[in-house]
Order: structure tokens, then sequence, then C-alpha cells
């Protein structure tokens, strides 16, 4: 026992300081008969021995400590190869995965409805806490539809200790200011937001776009969904040029 528990604090301190966040992670029954999956795929990009761990952040709840709890099992990777795990996310779960990795390992999740015969998917990459939204930064999310065949879906996610309050503003295709709403984010928490332009009081649009800005650090994407297939398209936050 003290073999391994001198094992397991060798290999917790050789993950430390290498972080990486899937903002959002899925594994439940979604909206008109959709079904959500997560998979994803672990990959040492050098040829020594790697090791990584992940820990679930469920939405809806302050996840302060699991941002700094150590993972629960850590595995290791052969030099330059790869694993496709699709057990990450417990059954019914939504949430973010926080993987704490060797120098040179990278993350990336499939998200994908399964409903179908079939299934469409999105990719999203592991990002580190460096290629968050910064505080006081703009970002824009473009291309928002609502319509009866489509639906935009926003989460936003706290990589930080502190939590954050994020401000989102919806513009028209002319220009038009639909509202102006602000969220609070729990440290390390998620918060869907799904149809979020018709909270906003959009019936229908085409081109909406989106601005978002933080009092902390932030990760936030849309998925635009076609209620006819159950496909979704990702789309992420973007910064006009000459703004970073």
């Amino acid at each position: 026992m003290r073999i391994t528990s001198l094992l397991f604090a060798f290999l917790a301190s050789a993950l430390a300081g290498e972080e990486l966040f899937v903002p959002v992670a899925v594994q439940k029954q979604g909206q008109e008969g959709a079904w959500w999956n997560t998979e994803v795929w672990v990959v040492n990009t050098t040829s020594s021995l790697a090791r990584w761990g992940v820990v679930f952040l469920p939405a809806g709840q302050a996840n302060g400590d699991l941002l700094r709890q150590e993972p629960e099992r850590v595995e290791e990777l052969a030099g330059l190869a790869s694993t496709v795990r699709a057990d990450l996310v417990p059954q019914g779960g939504l949430g973010a995965l926080r993987f704490v990795v060797s120098p040179g390992v990278v993350v990336g999740a499939r998200i994908y409805n399964a409903s179908g015969r079939v299934s469409s998917a999105q990719v999203l990459p592991a990002l580190s806490r460096e290629q968050a939204v910064r505080r006081g930064e703009l970002v824009h999310l473009t291309g928002l539809r609502r319509s009866a065949q489509f639906r935009t879906n926003v989460v936003l996610f706290c990589p930080g200790p502190e939590g954050a309050t994020v401000r989102l503003r919806v513009w028209g295709e002319r220009g038009e200011l639909f509202g102006e709403q602000t969220y609070g984010l729990a440290p390390g928490g998620l918060l869907p937001l799904d149809d979020v332009l018709l909270s906003f009081g959009v019936q229908r649009a085409e081109a909406a776009r989106m601005e978002a800005s933080g009092s902390a650090l932030f990760f936030l994407l849309a998925s635009v969904v076609d209620g006819r297939s159950g496909a979704a398209a990702l789309h992420w936050p973007q910064r006009p040029a000459g703004s970073r």
C-alpha cells in the first residue's frame, strides 16, 4: 500500500503544471431525441513515455476543489502513441474535462449525436488557460441562427478559481441590438445556455452576432443545431484583426 501511494505521488508530481481543458463534454439525452456522447483522443507527440490524468467538472455547481484536485488515476502513454476513450464522462453527465498531462501531450474531444443511423459530430481541441478569453477582452460569436429549423446553444466555462462574470450582447444582421445579459460563473463552473437567442427575444435570425466579455478568464463556444437532422455546427469565438 505504501509503495502504491508513493508511486501515485510520483506520477502526480510529474504531471503538475500542464493543464488542458475541454470546455464542454456530455453523455446524455438531448432535445428532439438526440443522444449526445463524448469520446476523447489523447496523443503523445514525443518519443518519451508520457502520463496523463483527467478530472470531470460537473455543470451547474462550483468546482473550485476539483480545479486543485489531482486526477484519481494517472495513465501512461508510450512514445508517439495515442489512445481513444469514451468513458471519461459519467452516464447522464454534462460538464467540462480538466486534463493534467506531461509536456507534449495533446488532447481532442469528439462530441456526437448517436441517435440516428448516422452520427453527426463536432470536434473540440483541449485548450490551455492561455487560450481563454482574457479579462476585459471582447470576442465575437458569428453566424448564429434561430428559426423553426435551427437553434443556437452556447456554453460558458470558467477555468479559474475566482469565478467570473460574463456579459453577452446579441446583435442582428442590420446592426440592431437585441439585448444584453450578464451571467455569473462559479470557479470551475460550466453554464449551458440552450436556445440562447430565444432568451434574448429573438424569434428568427440567420446571421446574428454575440459579443462576450468577462471579469476573469473564461471559455465560450456556440453550437448551431439543425433540428431536422440533429447535426450541430461548432462556432468558436473570433477576435477582430489587431485586437491581440
